[in-house]
């Protein structure tokens, strides 16, 4: 069964609440939303809460996990996950950073928010490569 995701923006971050099954292909699920979504709105920091997910991932899956992040949310600043304290491994941030991503695991929200509202507040807005061919698609124009 596929994890429920609910989305809330902040004026900071927007934040992914996730609940369900870890599995790989529910997890390649929440980070293409989660690329869609934060290209789009042109956010700059996430926060994932992943609490509510039952069961974990093996340790080369959580690898994988953090080189698919790496790949697909590099162009945020800072990306912040919480998990519960029995599964923090820090394996997915360790993969997502050596690609140069700024992911960090937590075990608490508000330690969470606060890092990606320092770091909100410390950075440029995020020029994306995407954007003007996001424009020319929704305008309905080809794109090169």
């Amino acid at each position: 069964m596929p994890f429920d995701i609910r989305i809330d923006r902040h004026a900071e971050y927007v934040k992914f609440s996730v609940e369900g099954t870890a599995s790989m292909p529910n997890f390649i699920a929440l980070v293409d939303t989660a690329e869609a979504e934060t290209i789009f709105w042109s956010d700059r920091n996430a926060l994932f809460d992943l609490r509510a997910v039952q069961d974990e991932l093996t340790p080369e899956e959580q690898v994988f996990l953090g080189e698919l992040v790496g790949r697909n949310l590099a162009h945020l600043d800072r990306l912040a996950s919480v998990v519960p304290v029995q599964r923090l491994t820090r394996r997915s941030e360790g993969a997502a950073q050596q690609m140069g991503v700024r992911l960090r695991v937590f075990v608490d929200e508000q330690e969470a928010a606060q890092w990606l509202v320092e770091g909100y507040e410390q950075s440029a807005p995020t020029q994306l490569q995407e954007a003007e061919g996001l424009r020319r698609l929704l305008d309905g124009r080809e794109i090169d």
